[in-house]
C-alpha cells in the first residue's frame, strides 16, 4: 500500500511540474521586454556560451553590467541607449526582463550578507 501512496504522489507533483512550466513556457515570453527598451534590465543568456564572455557581450550592446546571477547566465546591466534590448539579443542575450521580475527570490541568506555589501546594486566597473 505505501508503494501505491509513492505512486500516487509522484503523479501529483509531475502533474504540478507540467503545468508550472506549461505556465512558465506562456508567461515568461510574454513578461519579456520589447526590442527599443532600455534601462536598467535583467539579461538572460543561453547556457551554451561562456559565462565570462557574457560581460563583453553586455558592453558590446553598449551596456554597463550591473550584477550576475546564476553564474553569469543572467546579468542585471543598464544603459539609456534606445535600442539597449535589441543590442543584447543581436550580441548573444536570449531575452531581457524587467529586474521586478526577481522580487521575492532569495538573495542567498547569510552567505549574500557576507559577500556583497549592503545597499542598492552597483555597477560594475568599466571594462
Amino acid at each position: 500500500m505505501a508503494e501505491n501512496t509513492h505512486g500516487i504522489a509522484l503523479k501529483v507533483l509531475a502533474l504540478f511540474l507540467g503545468l508550472w512550466l506549461a505556465a512558465m513556457a506562456i508567461a515568461l515570453p510574454q513578461a519579456a521586454l520589447e526590442d527599443d527598451e532600455s534601462g536598467m534590465v535583467l539579461a538572460v543568456f543561453p547556457w551554451n556560451l561562456p559565462a565570462d564572455g557574457n560581460l563583453l557581450r553586455i558592453a558590446a550592446a553598449e551596456g554597463r553590467p550591473i550584477r550576475s546571477l546564476l553564474g553569469g547566465r543572467l546579468w542585471l546591466a543598464q544603459s539609456d541607449q534606445p535600442g539597449f534590448v535589441e543590442n543584447l539579443k543581436a550580441a548573444g542575450a536570449w531575452a531581457a526582463f524587467t529586474p521586478e521580475i526577481l522580487i521575492g527570490l532569495p538573495q542567498g541568506g547569510c552567505f549574500y550578507i557576507s559577500v556583497h555589501p549592503p545597499g542598492p546594486p552597483r555597477p560594475h566597473p568599466p571594462i
